[in-house]
């Protein structure tokens, strides 16, 4: 079990500095602007993170904590179909034109209902299950590298106050799910706002955002939370959760107790038919462990402890014609940060990196990878390789990075541009 911490040292490092004060032409069809809420059919309360797309395209979003949606379709899909989905209820499929041009669309979901005595196992051990999951995967993903175009955000905050806010839009070559290689990513448009106060002392730098964005496709990692073959977990199957319109397995799972290494645990989400992941919501064991901290920081001044408080972790994919493909990732983890000589340090202060990707277009002509210098490193800092790619124009009338909206109103505001560019 020891490989793991080995991949994470790499998979998320970030720059503890002690501060002294201190490509292509766009896509320009006419676009249409498509709005409604999502909301619970019996309880009226809204549904976040629900998918919305348009049916014919890859053009996608989700909703935000109050269930609104807002996206811009090229007008040649006014008589394509919208299809909401979301967990636990049943898909909805409208016609797009019915809600054009209008403010006040309500959209509501049903509680799904699925014939439990048609499922073979609904509770009990779930480890072959996750294992038959893991031999798959070959099967169940793309076996031929994919084209996608994804918008990424980082931030990094300290309590409330944000300090650094990066937001790109990326172009991926999405590799083999057969292949040993690495997805590769180039930033094509990319912004930052910063706000570091003559009174921070320290500053955290974010290395490899879009590279760890990218790592948290567990169906291409499954070593990075499973190592070679999952024996350090127990898996528990708690029953069955419909996602769009299909019955999924709900797994949870943990480290057995006794294991010294810091694991994982958290909740699988199984398709029935297929056993392919569909969604995964786990957590980084780092709660109480003074060893944590040193798997995400890099650099640091010698006076300060770190602890690590919390690492939350979310990966989602879509089907589409039989094959799964990676469509959202999601990270947030958290430090507190101490320095040894002042006040006795009895004084933290709380630290968050979060970052997030959704992959709003998806081709598979033409695929090929990008020239070495163009491509997304490791170790690269986001929020000083975006300086580079900055193009006011292209923002339009999003001109404010807004850090405490969900993602979808990032892409609802750029949808028209967040696709495949000619």
């Amino acid at each position: 079990m020891k490989k793991m911490g080995y991949i994470f040292l790499a998979f998320f490092c970030l720059l503890l500095y002690h501060t002294p004060a201190t490509h292509a032409q766009q896509n320009r069809e006419a676009t249409i602007s498509v709005k409604g809420r999502v909301i619970d059919d019996e309880s009226g309360n809204p549904l976040e993170y629900a998918s919305v797309s348009i049916n014919n395209t890859n053009i996608s979003t989700v909703t935000n904590q109050d269930g609104y949606f807002s996206m811009r379709i090229p007008s040649s899909a006014r008589n394509y179909k919208i299809k909401v989905q979301h967990l636990g209820y049943d898909n909805i499929l409208l016609p797009v034109i019915t809600l054009i041009d209008k403010e006040d669309n309500v959209l509501r979901m049903r509680s799904s209902s699925i014939r439990l005595d048609e499922i073979e196992v609904v509770s009990g051990d779930g480890t072959q299950l996750v294992k038959d999951a893991l031999r798959l995967i070959t099967r169940n993903y793309e076996d031929n590298p994919n084209m996608m175009v994804a918008f990424y955000r980082e931030a990094v905050k300290k309590g409330s106050r944000y300090l650094s806010l990066v937001e790109a839009v990326l172009d991926v070559y999405k590799e083999s799910y057969k292949s040993y290689s690495n997805d590769q990513a180039r930033i094509y448009i990319g912004r930052k706002a910063t706000d570091i106060s003559p009174r921070d002392t320290v500053f955290m730098k974010f290395q490899g955002g879009i590279s760890d964005a990218l790592l948290l496709d567990i169906a291409k990692h499954p070593e990075i939370v499973f190592g070679e073959d999952a024996s350090g977990y127990i898996f528990n199957i708690d029953g069955i959760a419909t996602i769009n319109n299909r019955p999924h397995y709900k797994i949870d799972f943990s480290p057995y107790a006794g294991i010294e290494d810091i694991l994982f645990r958290g909740k699988i989400y199984l398709d029935v038919e297929s056993l392919a992941f569909k969604r995964m919501e786990f957590n980084m064991n780092v709660e109480g462990r003074k060893d944590a901290a040193a798997i995400f920081i890099k650099k640091k001044p010698s006076s300060m402890r770190v602890s690590a408080e919390s690492a939350k972790y979310v990966v989602d994919y879509v089907e589409q014609n039989g094959k799964w493909y990676f469509n959202y990732s999601n990270t947030e983890v958290q430090f507190k940060v101490r320095w040894k000589r002042r006040f006795f340090g009895l004084f933290a202060s709380t630290y968050t990196i979060f970052s997030e990707m959704a992959v709003t277009d998806r081709y598979e002509e033409p695929v090929q990878k990008f020239p070495r210098n163009e491509r997304i490193r490791s170790t690269d800092v986001i929020a000083e390789k975006v300086e580079h790619f900055q193009n006011a124009e292209f923002w339009g009338d999003y001109t404010v990075i807004e850090p405490d909206k969900e993602i979808s109103n990032a892409i609802k505001k750029l949808s028209g541009k967040l696709q495949r560019r000619d």
